[in-house]
Formats: C-alpha cells, structure tokens, sequence
C-alpha cells in the first residue's frame, strides 16, 4: 500500500492518478490510498492509521503550508517513515516513483548511500526524499521568516 498525504493543494489526487496508471502499466498491484483527514487530523494519534502502509508519501506544496507543517510533526511525532515529493506535474511524477523504487529496494538505497558516503563531495538537494534533510530545510525556513 502507498499512502498519499498532503493539503488539498498539493497536487496528491492527480499524483494518485498518475502513479496508478504507471503501476497498472507494469503490471503492478499496489492500493493507492489519498489522505482526506480534516486539518485537525493530522497530530500522531491520527496518523497511527497509516503505521501499517508499506510507503507514505508526503506530498509537498510549492510553498510550505500550516497543513505541511502539521503533517510532517505529526508524521515524525508518530515515528513513521515516509518520503517527500516535491515538484508539480511529470516532475512530482518522477519524484513519487524514485521514492518508491527506492523503498521497493532498500538493499539498493543502502549501497547508494555507503557509495555517496565515501564520495569526496556532497550536496544539498531540496528535492531529496530524505524526510530528515527535508526537516531540516523546513525549519530552517520557517526559523529564517520568525
């Protein structure tokens, strides 16, 4: 199963829709499920539902919102893993499916990342699926705008 969780903005039904085509094209049976939870939803406790997913996919505006800002605590407060999708269109597109090819294969994600640990250099990449880099960019923002 694959959760798709993000405000109403945010592009997730047309993603869904998207993501179903390309798996149904590779013959791939997976349940797609859109999160319709009120804005008050969001705290851990509510998102305790989606513990037993196999992927959630946290789908991100363009630009922060308090609802992006309450699903991501909430996500971490319930100590869930999920990935984010950033971009709009065949961008946010490729991006799901890099974040689910990657869960698909974690022996692969694992052996990526000791290859980029031993690299002389790194990045920052603010499209990255890494929900903790992704936090920290979040925050970081939101510090510089108080």
């Amino acid at each position: 199963m694959i959760a798709l969780l993000g405000a109403d903005d945010s592009g997730k039904t047309q993603l869904a829709e998207a993501l179903s085509q390309r798996l149904a094209q590779r013959g791939i049976d997976a349940t797609l499920v859109i999160d319709s939870s009120p804005e008050h939803a969001f705290d851990a406790a509510a998102l305790e539902a989606y513990r037993g997913h196999a992927l959630i996919l946290l789908i991100a505006p363009a630009s922060p919102t308090r609802i992006d800002e309450m699903l991501r605590q909430g996500l971490m407060d319930a100590n869930l893993g999920f990935a984010v999708v950033h971009g709009e269109g065949a961008e946010q597109l490729a991006n799901a499916w890099n974040a689910i090819n990657a869960a698909a294969d974690p022996d692969a994600r694992r052996s990526a990342a000791r290859g980029r640990a031993a690299a002389a250099w790194s990045w920052s990449c603010d499209k990255c699926s890494d929900p903790a880099c992704e936090h920290r960019l979040f925050s970081d923002l939101v510090a510089q705008r108080s």
